[in-house]
């Protein structure tokens, strides 16, 4: 328990330390490939604290090993004819010792917890929350789904969404779902992925650049990152910097899925694509308010 403890202590310290050098090479990096190169320093720290076990077990103290010496053998005594000795006297008789009286077993305290023990105890039932929290979060979601979502039928999304599909070639891509309510396109699922898009028409360049991002973030599989950084917030949530780590992680996705959109279309519709990312945040941020 003890090791424990202190395995989880040693990478909550030093997980803060990668978040902060993260958070920092966020705001001085100004390279085409920032975004990109810190959705891998994300993806390696969230793997590393996934799992809070210490990387090499500490065997237990070993008892040194004895080494039996052969001992010099002895010299034979010559034997001497045996003694007679006297009869010995009686011995004589001892007096009976009283009973002692038996002394009732006193009960044993009652073990209390330790502050190890009960330390352990709060983080496990934070994390349980935090995991129970998130999974009926999810099913919520996956409910409404199954209640709003259906197949797109407009044959100028569907065209779009597999000519898409052949620029990046795509083996396996998602579903393709129209949802009722929804303002933005985005990509859900991690298992089962669809990208799903608003019920009102939307077609031209929005519509085609609306796909391509979110089919960038299937290809580098974006969505696999969140899930596992939700993971290491449900384990680490007595850490602030924790759930600061969340915000810079979708920061950071979508960041080095713009540069990868980029970089399949033309210089010349870098405007275009840039303005419909602006009107999708704006209206995200209308639905919030």
């Amino acid at each position: 328990m003890n090791q424990m403890l202190l395995t989880l202590g040693t990478l909550t310290l030093g997980g803060s330390a990668a978040v902060l050098l993260l958070a920092l090479a966020g705001r001085s990096t100004r390279g085409r490939y920032g975004a990109k190169w810190r959705c891998w320093g994300w993806l390696l720290l969230c793997l590393r604290l996934a799992v809070p076990l210490p990387l090499l077990p500490h065997g237990e103290a070993r008892a040194p090993i004895q080494v039996d010496l052969p001992t010099p053998p002895q010299t034979v005594q010559p034997i001497s004819p045996p003694s007679v000795s006297a009869p010995e006297a009686p011995s004589p008789v001892q007096p009976v010792q009283p009973v002692q009286p038996v002394q009732p077993v006193q009960p044993q305290p009652e073990k209390s917890l330790t502050l190890e023990q009960l330390l352990l105890l709060v983080w496990l039932a934070g994390a349980a929350a935090m995991l129970l929290w998130n999974s009926w979060t999810h099913l919520r979601f996956l409910r409404w789904l199954r209640r709003w979502a259906a197949p797109v039928a407009d044959s100028q999304a569907i065209a779009a969404f597999n000519q898409l599909g052949d620029k990046l070639k795509l083996s396996k891509r998602p579903q393709l779902l129209a949802c009722q309510g929804l303002k933005v396109p985005m990509l859900a699922g991690a298992l089962h992925p669809a990208i799903l898009l608003p019920q009102e028409d939307m077609s031209g360049e929005v519509l085609g650049f609306s796909l391509l991002h979110e089919l960038t973030h299937y290809r580098r599989k974006d969505i696999w990152l969140k899930s596992l950084a939700l993971w290491v917030n449900a384990l680490y949530w007595f850490n602030p910097l924790m759930w600061y780590m969340l915000r810079l992680v979708e920061r950071d996705t979508e960041l080095a899925c713009d540069e990868d959109t980029l970089r399949a279309l033309p210089p010349q519709d870098f405007a275009a694509y840039g303005q419909t990312i602006l009107d999708a945040v704006a209206r995200l941020q209308e639905k919030s308010d």
